[in-house]
């Protein structure tokens, strides 16, 4: 279905983020909580992360970046590309804002981007730079706020974004118009692009790759059970 390069079992080449032999475990209990073989994040690829809640999506996620939770550990091996630079979209735009700057100040302050390349990337997420620019995040609607989020995660030219549930909190409207945003702006920036969701359609509108999680194991490729049909 798919026709983005597919997920690869080697974490080898040309490999954005790989993860080999990886155990996540809670750090009082030594539960385990997620387990990867191997994954291997290619550049340009679109891939889509699917399973129940609590089966450990978000945590993943957390792996490729390197920025586990405080009571969880990895062990095994994760490798990524010297100087690699990984957007995140949340699920909430606002999570990803300062509540009291400017919008278009903080997006250059985090990103050290000028005000035409900020204003050009708004742009690019359907948003006036001038006209909200100056406003605070409370000053901005859900769907402005998730195109700032957008734009944030895609402003310094970051090799791969992640993205975290990023339409679970919109309409199907909204999200339709975010899904396309994060498609084209991963096409024309050629960025990899990993979403996490419960919602099949995403996995159909990014035209992505699908990784599944299922009792705490990782599962990619052909090993991966088609649940598209089903709402995880």
């Amino acid at each position: 279905m798919a026709t983005a390069p597919p997920l690869t079992a080697s974490p080898s080449g040309t490999a954005l983020v790989s993860l080999e032999d990886v155990s996540v475990t809670a750090r009082r209990t030594g539960a385990p909580l997620l387990a990867v073989e191997a994954l291997a994040l290619r550049p340009g690829t679109r891939s889509v992360v699917m399973g129940p809640s609590g089966a450990g999506k978000s945590l993943l996620l957390s792996s490729l970046t390197g920025r586990l939770p405080a009571g969880a550990a990895l062990s095994g091996s994760r490798t990524a590309a010297p100087g690699l630079r990984i957007g995140f979209v949340p699920q909430r735009g606002s999570e990803a804002l300062h509540p009291l700057l400017p919008v278009a100040r903080q997006l250059r302050a985090v990103t050290r981007a000028g005000a035409a390349r900020t204003a050009e990337v708004l742009a690019a997420v359907g948003l006036d730079a001038e006209a909200i620019g100056g406003r605070r995040p409370a000053e901005l609607s859900g769907g402005q706020l998730q195109r700032v989020a957008i734009s944030l995660a895609f402003l310094g030219s970051p090799a791969l974004v992640i993205a975290d549930e990023p339409t679970s909190a919109l309409d199907n409207t909204s999200r339709d118009e975010t899904l396309a945003m994060l498609r084209d702006l991963s096409a024309t920036t050629g960025s990899a692009l990993v979403v996490a969701t419960h919602d099949p359609l995403v996995r159909e509108q990014l035209d992505a790759d699908l990784m599944t999680i299922d009792a705490g194991r990782v599962l990619t490729g052909a090993a991966a059970p088609d649940r598209t049909a089903v709402a995880a």
